[in-house]
């Protein structure tokens, strides 16, 4: 890796406690699945684009994304709930600068319904859709998003998954 340009030679690994992601799983932290899929390719096209012709924009938010997954990852070090849900709000809105694609219509429209209860909220992956990482505000406000969302989904095929941290490794699973 020293050899090649533009790598990073700061890059570490570090244990992240997961104590403050078992409570928060366990209180209020929500996974669903949102039952909207996108394809990632057409998310990411301008973006790649961006980067091959060494944009300024895409590029500066790059490293932002970069620089927040260091802060969030401080904050897990240094269990620091309230630097957590931060550094998942602000992936968020760093994901919507660099792609207004991965904000669509559908997923802004269910986010309406429950964000009086919302600390956080996150779409996971690249396809703008699938799945949506929500984090309550605290454990009523939980109990009410799971509540409206499972009485008022916004497809036949939206429905919440369990999560949890394996103790046993990495394990595949399909939901």
């Amino acid at each position: 890796l020293e050899s090649q340009p533009g790598i990073r030679q700061d890059i570490r690994v570090r244990w992240l406690p997961d104590g403050i992601l078992r409570r928060g799983l366990a209180r209020t932290v929500l996974l669903y699945y949102t039952g909207m899929t996108r394809i990632a390719k057409d998310i990411l096209q301008e973006v790649v684009r961006g980067v091959f012709l060494n944009a300024a924009g895409p590029l500066g938010v790059i490293g932002e994304i970069g620089g927040n997954a260091a802060a969030t990852a401080d904050a897990l070090q240094r269990q620091d709930w309230a630097g957590l849900v931060a550094g998942i709000r602000r992936s968020w809105d760093l994901n919507r600068r660099l792609d207004a694609g991965t904000d669509p219509e559908p997923v802004r429209h269910l986010l309406r319904q429950v964000d009086d209860y919302l600390a956080a909220a996150k779409l996971l992956g690249a396809g703008g859709g699938g799945y949506l990482l929500m984090v309550a505000k605290d454990e009523e406000a939980a109990a009410r998003l799971r509540r409206r969302l499972t009485e008022n989904p916004p497809n036949g095929r939206a429905r919440f998954v369990d999560a949890c941290i394996s103790d046993g490794g990495l394990q595949v699973t399909r939901s």
